[in-house]
Parts: structure tokens; C-alpha cells; sequence
């Protein structure tokens, strides 16, 4: 199974050729797809806040081809390991992404992400380039 960050089912929504290609090459491999809970909370609040009630219909088209894996006791537990080891450093990451990096961790998946920059910086993931 592979796990999509939000900016990949964004785009793929914006219908850009780019996540289109990804998702269904993905597809083809018979890889199952899935997301976490905290990555449909920031695709929900996207169409909370562009205020369109249209945007809804898609979004839920595609969530219901997607596992979602949800932010559970094992996945707090490594979220708080992540979180302490970045101060420890002294990086700081968006606490939404702290809790999906360890969501996928815990349910040892592998991640798409164009957001390299932030996700990177957390070895004990693994993210598909």
C-alpha cells in the first residue's frame, strides 16, 4: 500500500497531469492507496474554506477509493518521539505533519510527498520519490 500526502490528492483533484500519472501508474501496479486522517481533515478544510459546496462531491469520490489510516495510540506515541526529536534539534515541523508522518510510520507504508523539504527531515520515513 502506498500513502498520499494532501498535496498529491490536491493536485490530482486540480486534475494536474503530474498526480493523474502518479495515481495511476500506482493503480496499474495494484497497489491500494490510502491516506491518513489528518491528511482528509486538510483536504475537508480546503473545501470548508473555498466555500464552494460543488467542491465536496469530488473529494468524496476520491476518499472512497482511499484506505484511511487514522491517528491511533501507536501513532501518538511516535509523534510525540518524532516531535521531540526535531526540537532536540532545533527544527520545528508543522504539528499536522509530525502526526501524518507517524500515522504512516506506524502502519509502516511508504509516502508520496512533494513536500520533500519538511518530511525528509525524519528518517525512520519512507517516502517514495
Amino acid at each position: 500500500m502506498v500513502c498520499l500526502d494532501s498535496d498529491i490528492l490536491i493536485d490530482f483533484l486540480k486534475e494536474k497531469d503530474y498526480a493523474i500519472k502518479i495515481i495511476d501508474k500506482l493503480k496499474e501496479s495494484d497497489n491500494d492507496l490510502c491516506t491518513t486522517s489528518v491528511n482528509t481533515f486538510e483536504l475537508f478544510r480546503g473545501v470548508v474554506k473555498s466555500k464552494d459546496p460543488r467542491a465536496i462531491e469530488p473529494l468524496n469520490y476520491l476518499i472512497s477509493y482511499l484506505k484511511i489510516l487514522n491517528f491511533n495510540l501507536n501513532s501518538s506515541k511516535k509523534a510525540a518521539e518524532i516531535f521531540e526529536e526535531l526540537m532536540s534539534k532545533g527544527e520545528t515541523l508543522d504539528l499536522a505533519d509530525v502526526m501524518i508522518a507517524s500515522i504512516v510510520i506506524s502502519n509502516n507504508e511508504t509516502f508520496i510527498t512533494n513536500n520533500l523539504n519538511h518530511f525528509k527531515r525524519i528518517p525512520e520515513l519512507k517516502i517514495r520519490e
